[in-house]
């Protein structure tokens, strides 16, 4: 299960950095970047619609959020376990080059500095697991 989330988190990271990449005009935050270019947003959209995962821009964050209780697998009580948790956060904490390389992708390709991916585990409301990755986590 991990390893689909992951694949799939991956596939959406590429085609977020194509969207900011196909676009050149600088934008003072990557919120108003998107705002002034639909296409961004529309792909974000498309993605979106094809997974469980909900991405979000806010400032100069684009935040995934993996809603556990939306994915196949798992119940309140083992999404919340101890075990799951450290688990997540290890995964989150092998994978830093790889948050930390979406967030250096797109400060290249938009020319905005600050960008960080938040990468968010949650049971509904409730937030699990969390964990903030910029370019310098990058490799």
């Amino acid at each position: 299960m991990k390893k689909k989330s992951l694949v799939l988190f991956l596939i959406m990271a590429v085609l977020t950095v194509m969207c900011f990449s196909a676009c050149g005009k600088k934008e003072v935050t990557l919120e108003t970047y998107c705002q002034d270019n639909p296409e961004v947003q529309e792909s974000i959209d498309k993605a979106m619609n094809d997974s469980n995962v909900l991405v979000e821009i806010k400032g100069n964050d684009i935040i995934y959020t993996f809603d556990l209780a939306k994915m196949e697998g798992y119940n309140e009580e083992l999404a919340k376990s101890d075990e799951i948790t450290k688990a997540l956060e290890d995964a989150l904490g092998q994978a830093s080059s790889t948050f930390g390389n979406i967030s250096k992708s797109i400060e290249e390709s938009t020319e905005i500095q600050g960008v960080s991916t938040v990468v968010k585990y949650t049971w509904g409301d409730e937030v699990l697991v969390t964990k903030t990755f910029t370019s310098a986590d990058a490799e």
